[in-house]
C-alpha cells in the first residue's frame, strides 16, 4: 500500500501535540489540585521571654504558640530569663551555639545588656525580632536600634509612666485633694518596664503641683507583696489620698490592703493600676479601681509571631517597628477610666 508522506507527516505532527498537550495537563495536575499545596518551610524559633511566671507572660507566650499552630509549620522554643540579663544572655548564647533556630523573639529583661545578644545573633546568620521592651540604648522609641533587626514591636513604658501620672493626677481630682497625697508601688527594677515607667512617673507628676508624693514601695508584681506594703504605708502615712501602682497586680494588692485596714478602694483612698487586666474591668465600671493603662500582650505577642516567622523564612516586613497601643488600640495611649474603659478588650 502506498503511504502518502504529507498525510504521514500530518498525522505525526498532530500525535507530538497530543503527547505535548497531555505532559503539560499531567504537570498541572502534579501540582495544582491534583496535589498538596505547596509546603510551608518549617521554622524553629527561640523565643525569650523575662519572666515566665507572670500571667501577661504567660498571655504572651499562649498567643505566640497559637500563631504557631495557625501556621503549621513553625514552632517557639520558650527561654525563660527569670527577670535575670545574665540568665538572658547565656540563653542567648546557648541558642546561638546550638545552631538549631531559624530566627530569635527577643524580649529584653533590659535593653542595653541585650544588644550583644541580638549582634551575635545577626552576625550568626539568625533574624532577630525584637518585642515589648526596647532593645537598644533609647527606651524611648519602638524604632530598631540595632542594623539588621528584622522588626521592633514594642510596648513603650515610658508612655505607661506618663500615663499612670496622668491618671493619678485625674483621681486626685475625683478624690477633690488639694494638696493630694499620694503613694506609688512599682515593679521588679531590674525589669525595663518597672524601672523606665517609675522613671517617667515620678518624672510627670512634677507638672501637677498640687500632687505630693509622700511615700513609695516595690510591690514586685505580686499581690500578696502588694498588699502586705499597703498595710505598712498606709499605717504610716493614714493620709493618703491616692495609691498610684505601674500594674493592675500590684493594684489589687491595693485594694485588700485597704480592705485589711477597714478602708474602702474608690471611697476612702482612690487606686489606681496600669496594664488593664480582665479582672481590673469591672473594677473600674463598678467604681473600685479609678483606672489603669493601655497593654495589649495578646496583640503584642500576635504581631511579633507573626513577624518573627517571616523573618525566619527571610520573608519581606512591610511594617517593621511597631508600638502596639498607638497601632492598635481603639483609646490609643490614653488611660483607662469608666469613661472610656468600654472601648477597650483587655487581653490577659
Amino acid at each position: 500500500m502506498r503511504v502518502d508522506a504529507r498525510s504521514f507527516g500530518r498525522r505525526s505532527l498532530a500525535a507530538a501535540v497530543v503527547l505535548v498537550l497531555a505532559l503539560i495537563v499531567a504537570a498541572a495536575l502534579g501540582s495544582g489540585a491534583g496535589a498538596a499545596p505547596h509546603a510551608k518551610k518549617p521554622v524553629n524559633i527561640a523565643l525569650f521571654v523575662a519572666i515566665q511566671s507572670n500571667p501577661v507572660e504567660q498571655a504572651i507566650i499562649n498567643n505566640f504558640n497559637a500563631v504557631a499552630k495557625k501556621d503549621g509549620a513553625a514552632k517557639f522554643v520558650v527561654f525563660d530569663s527569670n527577670n535575670s540579663v545574665q540568665k538572658e544572655i547565656a540563653n542567648c548564647n546557648d541558642a546561638i551555639a546550638s545552631g538549631t533556630y531559624d530566627a530569635f523573639a527577643l524580649k529584653a529583661v533590659a535593653g542595653p545588656p541585650l544588644m550583644g545578644c541580638a549582634k551575635k545573633a545577626l552576625k550568626a546568620g539568625i533574624p532577630v525580632v525584637a518585642f515589648g521592651n526596647a532593645l537598644g540604648p533609647n527606651p524611648n522609641t519602638e524604632k530598631r536600634q540595632i542594623p539588621g533587626l528584622s522588626a521592633s514591636v514594642i510596648e513603650l513604658a515610658r508612655i505607661n509612666g506618663t500615663a499612670v501620672a496622668n491618671l493619678t493626677n485625674a483621681a486626685c481630682k475625683a478624690k477633690n485633694a488639694n494638696p493630694c497625697n499620694v503613694i506609688y508601688t512599682y515593679g521588679p527594677l531590674a525589669f525595663d518596664w518597672a524601672s523606665i515607667t517609675r522613671k517617667y512617673f515620678m518624672n510627670a507628676v512634677k507638672k501637677y503641683p498640687n500632687i505630693k508624693i509622700i511615700a513609695t514601695g516595690l510591690n514586685n508584681f505580686d499581690p500578696n507583696t502588694a498588699r502586705t506594703l499597703t498595710k505598712s504605708l498606709v499605717q504610716s502615712h493614714s493620709n493618703v489620698d491616692v495609691i498610684a501602682s505601674d500594674g493592675d497586680l500590684g493594684a489589687f494588692g491595693v485594694i485588700a490592703g485597704l480592705k485589711d485596714l477597714g478602708k474602702k478602694a474608690g471611697v476612702d483612698v482612690m487606686v489606681t493600676g496600669g496594664a488593664l487586666s480582665k479582672q481590673a474591668k469591672p473594677l473600674i465600671t463598678g467604681g473600685t479601681l479609678f483606672g489603669s493603662t493601655c497593654l495589649m500582650p495578646a496583640t503584642e505577642a500576635r504581631v511579633s509571631a507573626s513577624l518573627s516567622i517571616r523573618a525566619a523564612r527571610h520573608q519581606t516586613i512591610a511594617h517593621p517597628d511597631v508600638e502596639v497601643c498607638r497601632d492598635y488600640s481603639p483609646t490609643g495611649n490614653q488611660p483607662l477610666t469608666k469613661a472610656n474603659v468600654g472601648k477597650f478588650n483587655p487581653e490577659w
